[in-house]
């Protein structure tokens, strides 16, 4: 039998055909991809000032990140903005495995410093991006942002409308101030310390509750002062007038036993299933005491970021009633077992001690933010009183709330115990400013409360 050479050489032809079809297929879809880089932004910008940093990533999952550019055009003129770009992170790979992604981080300033012909109003900041695919017919694929900002180059104003501060080392104390239209941040900066404002009313976000601490361990030398920020980044500090009172606190020894760390580190470590045992009862409550101390009071800080932006009480706070106060706010503690100093803490409440597994009340009203375990303290309770300001109730036998309750002044919470790091029943009690222990005894006290809080929010209310 003899086959048509004429048939073979038609099945190649549309073989060829079909194959070339098949190239031009998958190259069209190539040059029409639309594959492009993604851009995340640290935070959206709020405004342009004289120097503002602007932060983001690039991200491409299959492509090379090719291009960034930063623009800003303003009355019909686009100003350029350089961009330093890095190594993208693309790590090697084999060619039989999936693309890795690129991701490139990005930090620019833009302002007037960069941009001198930049002026007041408002511009407009474009951000783009794009990759080395074939899409967009080989100019790769791209990704664009643009934000309408106001452009300030003045930073806020701020006039401190309350008179006198008195304020003890370890305590706490109040000033209302008043900022400029455009401020989105304001507070009271203490060393290191910044203690956020609220508004002093609903009805004039401008003037501002600015309820601070002076921390006990802070040299008394540490300047206090009122600081701004505008939504362009442009930050205004200034002075108020203030007398610090400096403070001694007490000091203790407190005589670790075995029976004592028997009793309270097995139940800890229980309840805490990241902590690694080190080897003996010892350097267990070492770690205790110390490390989950430090990670604890850091969890306090970012629970205060909670709290409500007003007050949520009207009444002095109370004192738990019939007790004996066995220990005081920032009492440094030495602790010796076998006659060796092992230990240095500071104890950041309050200890109070009357009948066995006594009720607990609520010192004001307010917002149950966490009941449960919390180290240290055992069974604890965290309320929101507002404006930064929360109480911490540690030690207790038991719990009568839950996270997201309203509780009001005097209300039952639970039962006083020994769980946590407590050497018998009674009830351990901290009064927190956006995480940072400070003195009870002025929460408890009327006159002071009066003074310092309500006769100052009554003037401007």
């Amino acid at each position: 039998m003899r086959v048509s050479s004429e048939s073979g050489t038609g099945k190649g032809a549309v073989l060829i055909v079909a194959v070339l079809l098949i190239v031009l297929l998958l190259l069209g879809l190539k040059l029409a991809s639309t594959a492009a880089p993604s851009i995340e932004l640290a935070q959206l910008p709020k405004g342009i000032g004289r120097n503002t940093l602007i932060q983001f990533q690039v991200r491409d999952p299959k492509h090379r990140i090719k291009s960034v550019q930063v623009e800003v055009s303003q009355n019909g003129r686009v100003f350029t903005v350089p961009v330093q770009l890095g190594q993208a992170q693309t790590p090697g790979r084999h060619w039989w495995q999936k693309p890795p992604e690129s991701v490139l981080g990005v930090g620019v300033f833009v302002g007037r410093k960069q941009i001198p012909e930049l002026q007041e109003g408002r511009a407009t900041l474009h951000l783009a991006a794009s990759n080395d695919s074939w899409g967009r017919f080989f100019r790769g694929g791209r990704t664009d942002l643009s934000f309408d900002l106001p452009v300030r180059f003045s930073p806020p104003l701020v006039e401190a409308l309350t008179a006198q501060h008195y304020i003890n080392q370890g305590g706490s104390e109040l000033v209302i101030f008043k900022v400029s239209p455009g401020t989105v941040e304001s507070g009271v900066q203490v060393g290191n310390y910044f203690f956020p404002s609220c508004p002093a009313k609903e009805s004039d976000p401008l003037t501002r509750l600015g309820l601070f601490a002076f921390p006990y361990d802070l040299d008394p030398g540490t300047p206090l002062r009122i600081v701004a920020r505008d939504d362009a980044g442009n930050e205004t500090v200034t002075n108020f007038t203030y007398k610090l009172f400096p403070k001694k606190f007490h000091t203790d020894t407190i005589n670790l036993t075995d029976e004592f760390m028997q009793r309270v580190v097995p139940p800890i470590m229980s309840q805490m299933p990241d902590l690694d045992d080190q080897g003996s009862l010892l350097k267990n409550f070492l770690m205790i005491n110390g490390r989950l101390r430090e990670a604890e009071a850091r969890q306090l800080i970012d629970a205060s970021k909670q709290s409500s932006p007003r007050f949520l009480w009207t009444q002095p706070f109370i004192q738990l009633g019939d007790t004996k106060v066995e220990a005081s706010f920032a009492d440094y503690r030495t602790y010796v077992y076998n006659r060796q100093v092992v230990d240095h803490q500071t104890h950041l409440g309050y200890d109070l001690a009357g009948l066995e597994h006594m009720p607990v009340k609520a010192a004001n009203d307010g917002v149950v933010v966490f009941a449960r375990f919390f180290g240290i303290y055992g069974n604890a309770v965290l309320i929101d009183h507002g404006c930064g300001l929360q109480t911490l109730y540690g030690h207790m036998s038991s719990i009568s709330v839950k996270a997201g309750d309203t509780v009001k002044r005097g209300q039952p919470i639970g039962a006083s115990g020994e769980t946590g790091l407590a050497g018998g029943d009674h009830l351990h009690f901290s009064v927190l400013l956006d995480g940072i222990p400070v003195s009870p005894v002025e929460w408890w006290d009327p006159h002071w409360i009066h003074d310092r809080i309500k006769a100052k929010l009554a003037s401007y209310r």
